[in-house]
């Protein structure tokens, strides 16, 4: 009996034996796999622990960083000479929320990104090349701002020549030249936007000022109020006399509330439109509400893309370029600020703008 038992004992650790070595075989294999996946990616692959060694590294990082002794163990710093990529790496910002940083390497630009493994206590950084992908905006760029100049002079040329026939026009042709005159004005504001976005793309900085939001939303009513009145509506000003001051670009920021305006104008048949404004720890918030027919929750997410407009059927008549929110967005986003957007259809609209209080003085 003990034989038997001890037989018995034998032929399950035999089987047990058996699958260990299956299973180091199949780990052996995507330990291999994985190692051939990582060293042909073209972007820079490793991992460090807490003391800042590298555990491991793809063969691009090595090229990068220009590392020939790919074999030594190797602290970070004594690889990586890039001031950039060192802050980044101490102090963490691509682990916290696995976030992107773009910096620059020997006259090239990635993104290095990264994530932490707590359990290991361990960080793994990925930097990407993305010249490419910077080359392809700078002649997007560059296509937008030719293609506004050359159309620029024929529209011009077509709306003033059109306006000298109506002189001579007879009067069963006055409606055939006011609706090409039509269309020209939209495609001379289109390109107007198109050149905005462009500027607004190439800023690199903003003019803070100190302003008086009293004093700057009188100027904007002055300016839209015969629009204003011509659809019967009313702008409203709440604004704390005791936070009357902020610190803001006025130009760009006089283009954010021009084209929220004529925006809730576009939209709004009867009651008003407000503006209200308050300050709360260092933080400038500012909203801009209307009574009007709202939008659909299906298109909020897509409002502050280029050219998007919300229901084409429905404003093709009193839409505009397309462009206005989106260059809404990217000023507030130069001012390092947030817009939001909350929208009940038939009840209205409000865009809420948060932007951080930074004195003349400050740096942008």
């Amino acid at each position: 009996m003990e034989i038997d038992e001890f037989n018995t004992i034998g032929q399950s650790i035999n089987k047990m034996l058996e699958k260990f070595d299956d299973t180091i075989g199949h780990l052996s294999v995507h330990r291999e796999e994985l190692r051939l996946i990582v060293s042909t990616i073209d972007a820079a692959l490793w991992s460090q622990n807490k003391d800042g060694l590298i555990e491991w590294a793809n063969d691009a990082f090595f090229d990068i960083f220009a590392v020939y002794d790919r074999h030594k163990e190797h602290n970070y710093w004594d690889v990586i000479r890039e001031p950039e990529v060192i802050e980044v790496i101490e102090k963490g910002h691509v682990t916290r929320e696995k976030g992107v940083i773009e910096v620059c390497i020997n006259d090239q630009y990635y993104v290095l990104s990264g994530s932490e493994n707590k359990r290991a206590e361990r960080k793994v950084f990925v930097l990407q090349n993305i010249d490419e992908i910077r080359k392809t905006q700078q002649m997007k760029k560059d296509f937008m701002v030719n293609l506004s100049h050359e159309l620029r002079t024929p529209l011009t040329a077509i709306k003033g020549f059109s306006e000298a026939m109506e002189e001579t026009a007879k009067p069963e042709n006055i409606r055939y030249l006011k609706i090409i005159q039509s269309h020209t004005n939209r495609l001379i504001a289109l390109i107007d936007d198109l050149q905005s976005l462009t500027r607004l793309e190439n800023c690199e900085s903003l003019h803070i000022q100190e302003i008086r939001q009293s004093t700057f939303f009188e100027n904007i009513a002055n300016m839209l109020n015969p629009l204003i009145e011509e659809k019967g509506l009313s702008l409203k000003l709440d604004i704390d006399p005791k936070q009357d001051i902020v610190y803001v670009d006025p130009f760009k920021f006089e283009q954010v509330f021009i084209n929220l305006i004529q925006n809730s104008l576009r939209y709004t048949d009867k009651g008003e439109i407000g503006i209200k404004s308050k300050i709360i720890e260092g933080i400038y918030y500012v909203e801009v509400c209307d009574e009007g027919s709202g939008i659909p929750a299906i298109h909020l997410p897509r409002i502050f893309e280029r050219f998007y407009v919300a229901d084409p059927a429905r404003n093709r008549a009193n839409s505009g370029t397309g462009l206005g929110l989106a260059i809404v967005k990217h000023i507030v986003l130069l001012h390092n600020g947030k817009i939001e957007v909350n929208s009940i259809e038939n009840k209205g609209t409000c865009f809420h703008i948060s932007i951080p209080q930074k004195r003349p003085e400050d740096k942008t």
